[in-house]
């Protein structure tokens, strides 16, 4: 019985370990939406986007995108870059990526799995197939 609690352990530990690895890779990795939003109107959202009760944990920081946010937590957090272009036919494309990070181990980064969760919570509200018209 020792021996299948032993493999649960190190079975869960290495799953957990592979599980912030593709975390990390996803929120090191460029994430492009393009939105029928003018750039103004996706800054706007984007804004919104780390406002309300989750303005606690993230603060305005330098970085190189448009907006730069960063995460307060253990060693500075993580911060969140993202670029808004014009496109020739309208709209916007929005890039977001993690800009700074604090790395553990060689490759795992702090609060990778929340700028994961930004990206994706961004993405849906730039998605403008269910929204009514754009100015």
């Amino acid at each position: 019985m020792e021996g299948f609690w032993c493999f649960v352990f190190v079975a869960g530990t290495i799953g957990a370990l592979v599980w912030q690895f593709i975390e990390t890779r996803g929120a090191v990795a460029t994430t492009t939406v393009v939105t029928s939003y003018a750039p103004d109107d996706a800054a706007r959202i984007v804004q919104g986007a780390f406002g309300g009760p989750r303005a606690v944990f993230w603060t305005t920081a330098g970085g190189p995108g448009t907006i730069n946010m960063r995460r307060r937590g253990v060693r500075g957090g993580i911060t969140m870059s993202i670029d808004i272009r014009p496109r020739p036919g309208g709209g916007s494309q929005v890039d977001m990526w993690a800009s700074e990070t604090a790395i553990y181990l060689g490759v795992l980064v702090n609060f990778a799995g929340v700028v994961n969760r930004r990206k994706r919570a961004i993405a849906r509200l730039l998605d403008t197939s269910a929204s009514p018209a754009v100015r």
